[in-house]
């Protein structure tokens, strides 16, 4: 719609009132800021035509207005939004308490936190966080949406100190926006999707250790011993708020939210795990580190305490699988795509994966059952199956001239079985299994949305 309006086409956008702001964050970071919007009170996700010509005939005046004035040139402001150097601000404190806290005020005022109270950000404390990485400060790590900004060391750095991070932990945050960056991630659509999604970051290998992520007893919860965790995960929700402009009600629509969305980062209990680390599994050695991130939603609890036998606890994982929205079946029409920035090409990407968060003693159920990682995987792919005519639906599957099927055709021969079955996900490695926490009968399911990459962690002597 911006491309359009920049080549003169006259457009309007129809936005429901809690998407405005989100609108306007989106049209001032594609450098179009005076692109014509009307609102309309709700979302038209599931509402019946005929109330949703209601409301948009409601507006038809304002649509005309939109589409016959002249639109105004970018503001100076929106233009300049993604360039220009650091900038440094005095903020002046004394002891009142009004005044100890006048760096967060600050902030705030400027919508620049998450709404807890921040570390300042001073230059002595940025200048410490870079020494946990060989990068230069100007160096650009990605381009983050919606809002396009550049993503530079020293920026990210900014996010780390204001989240909490020590520099040990700085080379896990850098890993983890290298994920965001690979085009497989899709990470504009979770950035301004509004479902309730958040970034899943999982550390494996000897970082762990180095960086104080935890991995035992409440590893994802509160508390000082999670301190790193936390900072990690909050680093990085600052850094898609401050550098992606990916404000709530802004940049950022989700109708609801999560709190899952102030920062998720867990690394895998190695010690306990009876099967190899995950990022073995993606083809690292286990000396080397690495960060892999999943964009998710949830979790659900799994609660394994009445468990016989192995095929129990499978059987009770599986049980969280029935959620039609997250991926089940849709596979059986092809794989996503992910736009790559303001071009028209896309990239396809498999997805989603769920996580499966399993502490030691899930895992050592099935271990001593004599399965391996991928034998529990294959059952979860094996039994997770939904009937193939709630995939089909009332469309149907997109066919050829000839009538076959243009994806998996293979399967077409199912087409008028009412009994047909298949696999909710495509591939038995889409459920991710991680073994962490303490040793319990819990676990916690993720449900997958977008992508998945996993990256290597810089290793740096401090």
């Amino acid at each position: 719609m911006v491309a359009m309006e920049k080549a003169g086409v006259p457009v309007v956008g129809i936005a429901a009132r809690s998407f405005a702001r989100a609108w306007q964050s989106c049209v001032d970071g594609w450098g179009q800021p005076s692109t014509a919007f009307v609102t309309i009170p709700h979302a038209t996700t599931g509402q019946q035509p005929g109330y949703i010509r209601k409301m948009v005939d409601e507006q038809i005046d304002d649509i005309i207005l939109g589409l016959t004035r002249l639109s105004a040139a970018p503001t100076p402001k929106a233009a300049a939004r993604n360039g220009g150097g650091m900038e440094t601000f005095t903020v002046e404190l004394d002891e009142s308490p009004l005044g100890l806290d006048s760096v967060n005020r600050f902030l705030e005022e400027r919508d620049w936190s998450d709404g807890i109270p921040v570390i300042p950000p001073t230059p002595a404390a940025v200048e410490a966080m870079l020494k946990g990485t060989r990068r230069a400060p100007q160096d650009v790590v990605m381009v983050m949406e919606p809002g396009f900004g550049l993503a530079t060391v020293e920026k990210i750095a900014v996010n780390a100190v204001m989240a909490g991070c020590a520099p040990e932990q700085f080379p896990v945050l850098l890993a983890a926006i290298d994920c965001l960056a690979q085009p497989e991630m899709n990470h504009r659509d979770m950035q301004v999707s509004g479902h309730t999604e958040a970034p899943l970051i999982l550390v494996n290998g000897p970082i762990a250790d180095r960086a104080g992520i935890t991995y035992g007893t409440s590893a994802m919860g509160p508390g000082v011993v999670n301190r790193p965790n936390t900072a990690v995960g909050r680093a990085l929700r600052l850094c898609l708020i401050n550098i992606g402009y990916c404000k709530p009600g802004a940049g950022d629509p989700n109708f609801i939210g999560l709190p899952t969305k102030f920062g998720m980062c867990i690394a895998e209990n190695e010690e306990l795990s009876p099967w190899q680390p995950y990022h073995v599994d993606k083809g690292f050695r286990p000396d080397e580190s690495a960060v892999t991130v999943v964009t998710v939603t949830g979790p659900a609890d799994i609660l394994d305490s009445s468990s016989r036998n192995h095929e129990d606890t499978l059987d009770n994982i599986a049980s969280n699988m029935e959620y039609r929205h997250s991926g089940a079946g849709g596979w059986l029409r092809g794989w996503q795509s992910a736009q790559v920035g303001h071009t028209s090409k896309r990239v396809p990407y498999q997805g989603p994966y769920h996580p499966i968060i399993l502490s030691p003693s899930r895992a050592v159920i099935l271990a001593e059952a004599g399965m391996n990682k991928r034998d529990a995987q294959e059952w979860l792919h094996e039994h997770c199956r939904i009937p193939l005519k709630s995939v089909l639906g009332s469309r149907g599957m997109p066919t050829g001239p000839d009538g076959k099927w243009l994806t998996h055709p293979e399967l077409q021969h199912l087409e008028n079985d009412p009994d047909a079955t298949i696999p909710a996900l495509e591939s038995p490695e889409q459920y991710l299994l991680f073994v962490t926490g303490g040793s319990t009968h819990y676990a916690n399911f993720f449900y997958g949305t977008y992508g998945i990459a996993t990256m290597p962690v810089e290793d740096v002597e401090l």
